[in-house]
């Protein structure tokens, strides 16, 4: 935590809770860090952000057209079944989904307008 008030461009807060969004970033987590009790932050998790490459990229969104450096973030879902003795019945790729969204935008969510769904797209430049 001491890390995080110390440069708060450097971390988030997340909601432990689904859909995501009202995430805490700089001054708004510093202040969040300093204001609140120990059981109101334990409603969070404190990440390190993570700094993307970004990359030249066209988005539409709700008809709107933007340009510019873009990143994305790759969701990889998987289905896993066991029975109550523990046998796994089922355990498979089941899909994934890419969100992009353009360079500087703190939020990512699809539905609340801050990134669009998009798809990967490798080539031998992405081979590290």
């Amino acid at each position: 935590m001491r890390a995080a008030a110390a440069d708060p461009s450097g971390y988030v807060m997340k909601p432990q809770r689904e859909g995501g969004g009202h995430n805490l970033f700089g001054a708004t987590l510093a202040a969040a860090l300093r204001e609140l009790s120990r059981a109101q932050r334990s409603a969070y998790i404190l990440m390190r952000r993570i700094e993307p490459k970004a990359a030249p990229a066209v988005l539409v969104r709700a008809g709107e057209v933007y340009r510019g450096d873009a990143v994305s973030e790759l969701g990889v879902y998987s289905t896993y079944l066991r029975s109550a003795t523990g046998r796994v019945l089922i355990s498979r790729p089941a899909g994934h989904l890419v969100r992009t969204k353009m360079r500087g935008v703190d939020e990512g969510g699809v539905a609340s307008g801050f990134a669009v769904l998009s798809s990967p797209l490798a080539s031998s430049d992405d081979v590290v």
